[in-house]
């Protein structure tokens, strides 16, 4: 099932001809163009639609518009819309960038989904409008986050319209206050006296009779243009609305007393069979009706002004509008048994599935209660909806028929614990599991020969889980070892790549990587070994379990086992075409020729690569990298151009430009950014990230001269890292061993029992690594270098170290050269810098 692109959904509706211009609510918007966003909130009928169709087509904006329905409730799908949309309006590349990070639904890379997309509109060079139409159809948490993320920091050429009926569950009380938000109201909405004068102007009624409307109306849009259908149907134009409140359900009533019973049947029949049509195409009315002639039949209605609206498209397209079909649809359970009524609605969904509007097909056999039907058309379209990313769709679907008790298959069911698990509703997803075991130890499904392929992705879901979870290594390796016992068994899911890690620069942050919670060598060895020496050897998380064991033996200081890992890996990943496993291997790889000071090689490295990747968002880990490098060089500069080409709001770019701030004295900056990363490592249990920056804030208080502060910080950083033994992050931190020397010294001082949980032999250790790794850097320097070094720190300036040791003083300038090249600096200030850092 590829995505279909409706048409229908992305297209500016065209105003009837009889369309009032509404000049006073066009200066509003012009007045308010600079805000974020437009908010239209008004019952059904005020004229939302038509007034923002008025208004861009009388401007020359570049509009994206998306019209909502139910089946947007997936964030996938959503998204995808609004990007594709945008893309092809601004004529840019903007969707194909932004591609792979539609095949995740977990919230870190939803999150950096709209940071890139809004990266992407920035460089757009000139003004966008994005129109999101009915938004109130839209209740799903994770797109009003998303949504609300992306209004919080839209570029200054991006101006959002949202329509809706009701309350928006989004902080417009904050919008308010920051001045962000224009709003348009049920009462701005309401025709003035003029406007029905104006409305009115050809038919030359009577002033009383104008305000009788406008009274009778209370200036209600739909209730006047019903008004004037009424007066059209009635030769002596008198009003037959007395009294309309379009609050009260009354509008139906009048709806269809006052404009479909004045119809000849054969309109009737075409309504109201044609009512749960998301979009009328002439074709697929044709086929619903058994007519020929629906093109005529849907020009007709336009021309009548029968609450059709024209989509202004190449190919002839209509829809009704939302309140008039919801009166067809109600007339039509009301005029015919319940079982004609069921036929047509699933003739309808029969038709759009034919059509391949799948989903809106599933939504209306699922609404229809044909439950049987809805699960083989999710059955046969499973592995592309996995494909598209759409499992929040997906999740819904499964969720009502369970509701109705419906006993779904198994292939389904474990799908939708991936589902759940890809969502992180773990504990549904672990009673699911439960059930499945339940299942088999009552059924022996999985013994059952057409189970035979589903069983075994469901064996590899319980391990993943299991290391997901960092827990039960015993029963993973259990489990593997009895599915090693039974064969590999293929199925319809083995051609689907399975990508691990869509945006991060170490796979130890991703779900496969534990986020940071690295097991026991004792454990990992063999569970390792039951991947790598069996027929699993060839399966993506076996292929990305070396990516994850290089970064984990390099943070515990293993650095030759390391390289050769990460050596393995990087094959694999190319092999793969899969960046989410190379790029972080080449990140690592840098790293490792940054700690011996080999920082040409490092950039060497990152620039070749960056020449063979396409992917911005991959381009600018590998800039973040260069600027990291570039900071352990001691070149300020280059770091911050490095960065301003990168910028993000990911953790990596922002502990990077953390430390720039640092280097460059912006202490109070640099520990505000600090604390917002941990903050949201802290929400996203991302380990690695809470040790790193607890350890960067601990730097920053000490540079602060808020000890106690940073000892605290300090405690944190080590409380995780002596849990699953972080070494490396320590120990390549400037300024980290002079904290660790302190914190030790102020528990054997004073006894604080709080930092107990923290092993004291875990700090010694840390702090007798980095003393080796100190020493290691001196043992680069051959004894004469030494001694020039010695006279340097000492302050002796080149003509007394000449003197001293009886050398010339071009012979002291070449010295410095080799030993700052040595060393990894390029200055005698600097070189003094790093003694004292490492050495005092």
């Amino acid at each position: 099932m590829q995505m279909v692109w409706l048409s229908s959904k992305t297209t500016v509706p065209k105003a009837t001809v009889e369309a009032l211009d509404r000049n006073r609510l066009y200066e509003l918007f012009k007045k308010n163009h600079s805000k974020r966003i437009t908010i239209i909130q008004a019952p059904a009928g005020y004229g939302k639609t038509t007034l923002l169709s008025q208004w861009f087509n009388q401007t020359n904006d570049t509009v994206t518009w998306i019209s909502l329905n139910t089946s947007d409730n997936d964030p996938i799908r959503f998204w995808k819309y609004v990007i594709h949309t945008t893309s092809n309006v601004t004529e840019s590349n903007m969707y194909n960038t932004l591609a792979s990070l539609f095949q995740s639904q977990d919230p870190s890379t939803l999150e950096f989904l709209i940071d890139s997309f809004l990266n992407e509109m920035s460089l757009i060079e000139r003004p966008l409008s994005i129109v999101l139409e009915d938004y109130h159809l839209i209740d799903n948490k994770v797109i009003h986050q998303m949504l609300t993320q992306l209004i919080e920091y839209l570029p200054d050429n991006v101006h959002v319209y949202v329509t809706s009926r009701e309350n928006l569950p989004l902080p417009i009380a904050k919008w308010r206050v920051k001045s962000w938000l224009n709003e348009i109201s049920t009462e701005q909405l309401c025709f003035t006296f003029e406007e029905i004068e104006q409305f009115y102007e050809k038919k030359n009624l009577e002033e009383k009779l104008l305000h009788h409307v406008l009274n009778t109306t209370e200036g209600w849009p739909a209730g006047i243009q019903l008004t004037s259908i009424s007066m059209r149907s009635n030769s002596n134009n008198a009003l037959t609305l007395e009294k309309m409140n379009p609050l009260q359900p009354l509008i139906t009533d009048f709806l269809l007393q006052e404009i479909l019973d004045t119809l000849p049947s054969s309109i009737q029949d075409f309504l109201l069979k044609t009512s749960f049509l998301q979009s009328l195409e002439p074709e697929i009315c044709n086929s619903l009706t058994n007519r020929s002639d629906s093109y005529a039949m849907l020009l007709e209605l336009e021309n009548k002004g029968i609450f059709t609206v024209r989509l202004n498209n190449a190919q002839p397209m209509f829809r009704y509008h939302h309140l008039f079909a919801e009166a067809l649809q109600i007339e039509l359970k009301n005029r015919y048994p319940k079982e004609f009524v069921s036929s047509i609605i699933l003739e309808t969904a029969k038709l759009l599935y034919l059509k391949g509007d799948i989903n809106s097909a599933i939504d209306l056999a699922l609404q229809e209660g044909a439950f049987t039907l809805a699960e083989s058309w999710i059955t046969e379209h499973l592995v592309e909806i996995f494909k598209n990313g759409e499992t929040s769709t997906f999740l819904g679907w499964i969720q009502t028929l369970r509701r109705n008790d419906y006993p779904v298959n198994y292939e389904i069911l474990v799908m939708y614990t991936i589902t759940l698990i890809s969502a992180l509703q773990i504990e549904e997803a672990g009673l699911i599991i439960y059930e499945l075991e339940l299942k088999q130890q009552l059924e022996q499904w999985m013994d059952k020969e057409e189970n035979k392929g589903i069983a075994d992705i469901f064996t590899t879901l319980q391990v993943y889980a299991l290391i997901s979870m960092g827990t039960g290594i015993e029963k993973a390796i259990e489990i593997i070892q009895r599915q090693v016992d039974q064969g590999y068994v293929s199925s319809r899911w083995d051609g689907i790549p399975i990508r691990f890690n869509l945006f991060e620069h170490k796979i130890t942050r991703t779900s496969i990587g534990s986020k940071g919670r690295f097991m026991s060598l004792e454990k990992a060895i063999p569970f390792a070994k039951l991947f790598r020496e069996t027929e699993f050897k060839e399966k993506n998380m076996t292929l990305f379990s070396y990516g994850a064991s290089a970064e984990t033996l390099y943070e515990r200081n293993y650095i030759d086992a390391a390289i050769g890992e990460l050596e393995i890996a990087l094959k694999y990943g190319h092999s793969l075409k899969d960046p989410g496993l190379f790029i972080p291997m080449y990140v690592l790889k840098s790293q490792i020729y940054a700690l011996n000071k080999n920082f040409v090689a490092a950039h060497a490295l990152l620039d070749n690569v960056l020449d063979s990747i396409n992917d911005k968002h991959w381009q600018n880990i590998l800039l973040t990298m260069k600027a990291r490098c570039f900071l352990l060089e001691g070149n300020t500069l280059r770091a911050e151009a490095e960065l301003r080409k990168a910028e993000s709001r990911q953790p990596f770019w922002l502990l990077v430009h953390a430390r720039l701030l640092l280097a460059t004295a912006k202490v109070e900056e640099a520990l505000k950014t600090v604390i917002q990363v941990k903050t949201k490592a802290i929400e996203e249990d991302q380990v690695s990230t809470i040790v790193e920056a607890s350890l960067l804030e601990a730097i920053c208080e000490m540079e602060m001269d808020h000890k106690d502060s940073a000892l605290n910080a300090l405690h944190e950083a080590l409380s995780y890292g002596s849990t699953y033994d972080y070494v490396r992050t320590f120990l390549d931190e400037e300024g980290s061993i002079k904290l660790l020397k302190a914190y030790s010294k102020e528990r054997q001082k004073h006894k604080k029992t709080g930092w107990n949980s923290v092993p004291l032999s875990y700090v010694e250790r840390l702090i007798e690594s980095s003393s080796q790794a100190e020493s290691s850097i001196l043992d680069q320097l051959t004894p004469r270098e030494l001694e020039v070094f010695q006279l340097l720190v000492d302050g002796a300036t080149n003509k007394e170290i000449a003197q001293k040791l009886f050398l010339s003083e071009g012979t002291i300038r070449v010295y410095l050269t080799t030993i700052y090249s040595k060393l990894g600096v390029k200055s005698r200030a600097k070189a003094i810098l790093l003694y004292n850092q490492k050495f005092l």
